[in-house]
């Protein structure tokens, strides 16, 4: 199986078309962030591509802003989609469930969390390098940009990955391996930036320990990171992120 994932900064009639968009791509699973498009402005030639599902996630409160999709071919069609990571938008016909010990947030905290199109979750049957046949969660994320001229911003991020990570850490008691990729929004270590002088980085060091708490403090998996190496000038990329991919300790090469 074969996923990309892509920051696209608005998904509306892009030249090239969408179908054309994806099948260069060629992958299985195609996740985009920042899609920038409401419900009421989703027009049919974006939403409906002719060999493909489509899962989309949308911002509440403000227009073009924010939002995650993710495109699946037929033969990838998961066996479950959700929008949000805290069940509250889920459609319970097609729930995946599994969504950890969330008593820490009011009803309020979570609906806001879920309120700005951030997280799709698409759950697949793979077929493991010895034959067997498992599950994959795939977590589409946007993740909130802690802007240091507002302090709830901060707040709202780090609560955002606390959620994050209660909801991918459920799925993975449930027996299911998990993907996280997307934008998260937050360098792993300062190679990954092209400023590793950023203020907001030397000032709220913290936002980045999301990322080791889910690589090396879960004792539920064995966790990899895949990187993509490639000459990326600073004029062409703000952020270089790993994607985070977290496994239970049997998954072998996925084919």
């Amino acid at each position: 199986m074969r996923l990309v994932s892509w920051n696209i900064n608005g998904i509306r009639r892009p030249a090239a078309g969408v179908g054309r968009v994806l099948e260069a791509l060629g992958a299985d699973v195609v996740c985009l962030q920042e899609t920038r498009v409401t419900r009421d402005l989703l027009d049919e030639p974006t939403a409906i591509v002719e060999g493909y599902n489509s899962y989309f996630s949308f911002s509440r409160g403000r227009s073009g802003y924010s939002g995650v999709a993710t495109f699946c071919k037929d033969s990838a069609t998961p066996v479950a989609a959700e929008e949000g990571l805290s069940g509250l938008l889920a459609d319970n016909r097609g729930a995946i469930g599994c969504y950890g010990d969330t008593e820490g947030f009011t009803e309020d905290e979570l609906r806001a969390l879920d309120s700005e199109g951030r997280a799709v979750i698409t759950q697949h049957r793979i077929r493991t390098s010895d034959k067997r046949e498992k599950t994959l969660t795939v977590i589409n994320v946007y993740c909130p940009h802690a802007d240091p001229e507002k302090p709830e911003r901060k707040t709202f991020k780090l609560r955002f990955y606390h959620l994050l990570k209660l909801r991918a850490e459920a799925i993975l008691r449930a027996g299911s391996h998990v993907i996280i990729l997307g934008d998260v929004n937050t360098s792993h270590r300062p190679i990954d930036h092209c400023d590793p002088s950023d203020p907001v980085r030397i000032e709220w060091p913290h936002l980045c320990l999301f990322l080791y708490h889910l690589s090396e403090d879960s004792s539920l998996s064995s966790n990899c990171q895949s990187f993509l190496t490639e000459n990326i000038s600073i004029h062409r990329a703000v952020e270089c992120i790993p994607s985070i991919c977290t496994t239970n300790p049997q998954l072998g090469n996925m084919t």
